[in-house]
């Protein structure tokens, strides 16, 4: 295989005997196999380079990388094994997935979302329109790889934004379900990291903009400009003109075609007069200087914004007005957000995935219009995120809820009892505050401290399958804890014990 063509100026050498075919190809030394094409990235924590004798006994017969010094000397253990040095091999491994996967973003529309916050939900929300208008279309992001019916059982390579070789992959399963859309989460790190190279994007969506992740981009303006390099792989842009934090950039440097909302500027599509319910909220969606009066079963003025962010892609797609107010009513949000636990029927029991100060400030005004008694809330610190992040988690919630639990999600090189302690030292007082260490434990003490009557509202992960210790995926699922509670404490009722 000729491998110029492919990946076009990355090339600098290469040494070895050409294999006669590549069946795979991956960064992970553990899941080659024959024939496999190994690709070695340098991250914060490890170096491929140093993989590779494992990835060759694992049947490697390709290897690429960018320590010369580290191929040479391999390639005189391995004589048998073609090494090739590239300039970057991020986006190596991007171009050469796409070619064994045969393309398949050639053949898909896609709509790339990015922002601090809201865009898992403004992927679902697209999603969910786009199949009930007649697109088929799936989803890749936080809460995994959709199909246009369902998640499909596929392993997560980071929490969002996929790697190449895993994306390509996910995109070529998709494709073979006839699918014709896919929207898909762009984080900052995915940008920065090459994850989306060689993709071009018939629509991207701004969401919004604040401060998040700078342990690892060090600043403000660093983490800003890898969202916008979404920008400049689109065809189309939606944008939130009422954010401050870089809509405006987009605006300035963008030069194709722009669609604009919003709630308190001039937009192309501007929601106004937002009124909540116990189903959801009502508001008049302004289109070409027309309103008409909505409804849509979300809660909560980001929820809101995330809809008409929606609204306004399928819009910018061709689809008609009239059509789409059709069906606004019965719009899907994604798992995890302001899911409700069913099993819970005396009181009730909310997950949501707000674990930054500003999105724990946004969920505590999403809840205002539910009826309850006592607020019970679990908050948790992030160990694989900046501390910084910590303290005001604690600032956000204090005085806010009736009971307050404080766990961690992720300790990651961390103990869970530090990450804990990070939190606890943002409240002013710690009445009515109880530290838990285990995410699981912590759940079922906010059950505990709930009477009939009270709202639950776990924080964090939710979602997740797997909790991440010491850089390693452990398995943990928070309905495990959830029913295991209910088993033990009959005086809490469920609707699995009534039925009994």
């Amino acid at each position: 295989m000729n491998l110029y063509p492919i990946l076009h100026h990355q090339i600098i050498t290469q040494t070895g005997p050409e294999p006669n075919g590549i069946t795979h190809i991956s960064y992970d030394s553990r899941t080659i196999g024959n024939q496999g094409c190994f690709i070695c990235i340098r991250g914060e924590q490890s170096d491929g380079h140093r993989f590779i004798d494992m990835a060759v006994n694992q049947g490697a017969v390709q290897v690429i990388g960018d320590d010369e010094e580290a191929l040479h000397e391999h390639a005189l253990r391995h004589p048998h094994v073609q090494f090739i040095l590239v300039q970057e091999p991020k986006k190596a491994m991007a171009l050469y997935a796409a070619h064994l996967e045969e393309d398949p973003h050639h053949e898909l529309s896609l709509i790339g979302v990015t922002g601090t916050q809201g865009k898992t939900t403004i992927t679902a929300y697209v999603r969910s329109l786009l199949n009930r208008s007649g697109i088929k279309t799936g989803s890749i992001g936080t809460a995994g790889v959709w199909d246009h019916e369902k998640p499909l059982p596929l392993p997560k390579s980071t929490p969002t934004t996929p790697e190449s070789a895993d994306l390509f992959d996910y995109l070529s399963r998709i494709r073979q379900k006839q699918i014709t859309s896919v929207v898909m989460e762009a984080t900052s790190i995915g940008l920065d990291q090459d994850r989306l190279h060689g993709l071009h994007f018939d629509v991207a969506v701004h969401s919004n903009l604040s401060p998040e992740h700078l342990d690892y981009h060090e600043t403000f303006e660093a983490y800003k400009q890898a969202k916008l390099r979404l920008f400049d792989h689109a065809e189309t842009a939606v944008v939130n003109v009422d954010d401050d934090g870089m809509s405006q950039d987009i605006l300035d440097a963008f030069t194709g075609p722009v669609w604009t909302y919003g709630m308190n500027r001039e937009a192309d599509v501007k929601a106004e007069n937002l009124r909540y319910t116990k189903q959801g909220s009502h508001l008049d969606l302004i289109v070409d200087g027309v309103s008409h009066d909505v409804f849509l079963p979300v809660f909560g003025l980001h929820n809101v914004y995330n809809a008409i962010a929606a609204i306004t892609v399928c819009l910018a797609k061709g689809l008609g007005l009239r059509h789409l107010l059709t069906r606004l009513s019965s719009l899907e949000g994604p798992p995890g957000r302001l899911q409700l636990i069913p099993e819970v029927s005396d009181r009730l029991m909310l997950f949501d995935f707000a674990h930054t100060p500003q999105t724990l400030t946004n969920l505590f005004h999403t809840i205002k219009p539910l009826r309850y008694n006592r607020l019970i809330v679990m908050v948790t610190g992030i160990g694989i995120r900046e501390k910084s992040l910590r303290a005001p988690i604690a600032e956000a919630v204090e005085g806010r809820a009736d009971e307050i639990v404080v766990t961690a999600d992720h300790p990651g090189n961390e103990t869970a009892e530090a990450v804990v302690a990070d939190v606890m030292a943002g409240f002013r007082s710690t009445k009515n505050v109880h530290p838990v260490a285990y995410r699981g434990e912590a759940i079922q003490k906010a059950m505990s401290l709930s009477s009939e009557g009270d709202l639950v509202l776990i924080t964090g992960i939710c979602m997740e399958d797997f909790r991440i210790i010491n850089g390693e995926k452990q398995p943990y699922y928070d309905y495990d804890y959830v029913r295991d509670f209910l088993c033990k404490h009959p005086c809490l009722k469920s609707k699995v014990a009534s039925a009994n």
